[in-house]
This record gives C-alpha cells, sequence and structure tokens, in this order.
C-alpha cells in the first residue's frame, strides 16, 4: 500500500516541514509525488535534496541535455518508470527522441557508466568501464567523482520510487501516453 503525500497544509503539520515543503515549491513550482512522501521524514528529505548542487555542477561542466541522457540511463537500468518518464520528458524538451538519438562523446561516456551504476551486483567484479578514464582525461578526478556520486544518488532515486510505489505524477501522463516504456504500472 503507498505512503500518501505528507499533508504539509495542515494545521496539524509540523512547521520544519512546512517549510522544507515551501521552500520546495518556491525553488521547483511544485511538490513532486516524490518530495510529498519523503516530507514525512525531514532526514530524508534533506537527503534527497542534497544531490541538487551535485546536479546543477555537473550541469555547468557537462550540459543539461547529458546530464539527463545520463539520469535516463539509469532510470531504464533500474527500471523505474517513474524516473525514467521524468528524464525521458526532459530529453523531449531537450529536442531529443529518447528512442532515436545519436549521443555525444560525452553521453555515450555517462550512458557506459551508468550501465556500470545501475548493474547487478556481481558486474562490479568486472574493471571500472573505460568510460571513467575518458571523463578523467577531458575534465579531471573531481568530475569523475562527482558523476559517480550522483549516478549512485540517482539510483537510490529510483530504487526509492519503486519500492515505496511512488504514483506517477499527472504531468507526466502525456509522456506516458506517449512512449513505449514497458510496464507503465510500476513506479
Amino acid at each position: 500500500m503507498p505512503i500518501p503525500q505528507y499533508d504539509w497544509q495542515s494545521r496539524d503539520a509540523a512547521a520544519e516541514n512546512v517549510q522544507l515543503a515551501e521552500a520546495e515549491k518556491s525553488r521547483a513550482g511544485r511538490i513532486t509525488n516524490m518530495k510529498g512522501v519523503l516530507l514525512h521524514s525531514v532526514p530524508a528529505f534533506k537527503l534527497f535534496s542534497a544531490v541538487l548542487p551535485l546536479k546543477e555542477r555537473l550541469r555547468d561542466t557537462l550540459g543539461s541535455r547529458a546530464v539527463d541522457v545520463f539520469s535516463l540511463a539509469i532510470s531504464e537500468d533500474s527500471h523505474c518508470i517513474l524516473c525514467s518518464l521524468y528524464f525521458r520528458r526532459a530529453l523531449i524538451a531537450h529536442g531529443v527522441d529518447p528512442d532515436e538519438y545519436t549521443p555525444t562523446e560525452d553521453e555515450a561516456a555517462l550512458i557506459e557508466i551508468a550501465h556500470r551504476i545501475a548493474a547487478e551486483p556481481a558486474a562490479h567484479r568486472n574493471p571500472p568501464p573505460m568510460a571513467l578514464q575518458t571523463l578523467k582525461a577531458k575534465y579531471g578526478s573531481e568530475l569523475v567523482i562527482a558523476v559517480v556520486s550522483y549516478g549512485s544518488a540517482m539510483l537510490a532515486t529510483n530504487r526509492l520510487n519503486t519500492t515505496l510505489g511512488i504514483p506517477i505524477d499527472d504531468d507526466l501522463l502525456p509522456t506516458l501516453e506517449a512512449t513505449s516504456a514497458p510496464d507503465s504500472n510500476a513506479a
């Protein structure tokens, strides 16, 4: 049974939860289903929100499209329909067909890294992907650590959504209808 969103507009809502919800609404213009559920736990909400500066750093260096390609690859590999739809919509907003595009060199490296991050544990017995060296040579160790850290947080986001059965946000339903994504009933 899915956990409902925290009613942060209720008279009984805790002040800190209300403050977090208002800040999120101000930042993003809304409260997603995931963030609404996370509001039940202030530390959990803060944990999953803490990745945003890292994501922005990657966007500044690699570009928004590349970060969205990376996030989509992790989301699809981990079978999170909610996150997959979110990043499919983001790619469409970039003018990219998520099912048919040619990745840039950086995006191809990020996709290879994404496959490793979302892989089954046995895959981690293999040597690290060569794409890590490609990005390190071009951008340095700091960016490689940022990429893998953000990707790991993205995987955690995927697992959170699927484990809790977070419902697909209404604004993602048109993307769901337009996509050939498998198993549209799963988070």
